[in-house]
């Protein structure tokens, strides 16, 4: 009996299956323990063939961002590589989740559209880790911006100094 579910996929464009599917081997040839690596070799084999199941977009996007973050993808596949895994990572739930708090955050910023600043100060908050204030007449914001993303941390109205 069909239950009418069908499972979702995402689709790795031709020019990204390459650069993908490599990093997923790389990264497959390192881990020792069979059982750790057979779920990157079976992503390789989804990557080739152009569909990446629903429940391994995280994975995907994981692996996407660390070669990214690492340097790995500009070293190994050059510039290409990078817009290639940009791309993927996009469309992965993490990028997917990003795109949408940058969303929230600039709906959040709209308030001082047209605002004379008054003043603005980054400041490091720790180990890669940094906020933004940035002051107006009737506003105060602070933006934290770290490896999780960048995010509002406050809202003040009407003066007051910023807040935590």
């Amino acid at each position: 009996m069909e239950t009418g579910v069908t499972e979702m996929v995402m689709q790795i464009e031709q020019d990204e299956r390459p650069v993908l599917a490599a990093e997923a081997r790389a990264l497959a040839e390192r881990l020792d323990d069979p059982e750790f690596r057979a779920p990157y070799e079976l992503m390789a084999a989804a990557v080739e063939a152009g569909e990446v199941p629903e429940e391994v977009a995280s994975a995907v996007g994981a692996l996407a961002a660390l070669a990214l973050e690492t340097g790995r993808a500009r070293s190994v596949h050059g510039p290409a590589g990078v817009r290639a895994l940009i791309s993927v990572w996009k469309r992965t739930p993490q990028g997917m989740d990003a795109a949408s708090e940058v969303d929230e955050l600039n709906t959040a910023l709209t308030a001082l559209r047209g605002l004379p600043l008054e003043s603005l100060r980054v400041a490091v908050t720790g180990p890669g880790a940094f906020s933004l204030s940035i002051g107006t007449t009737d506003y105060e914001v602070r933006l934290v911006v770290d490896r999780g993303g960048i995010r509002l941390a406050s809202l003040n109205v009407g003066g007051g100094g910023i807040g935590e």
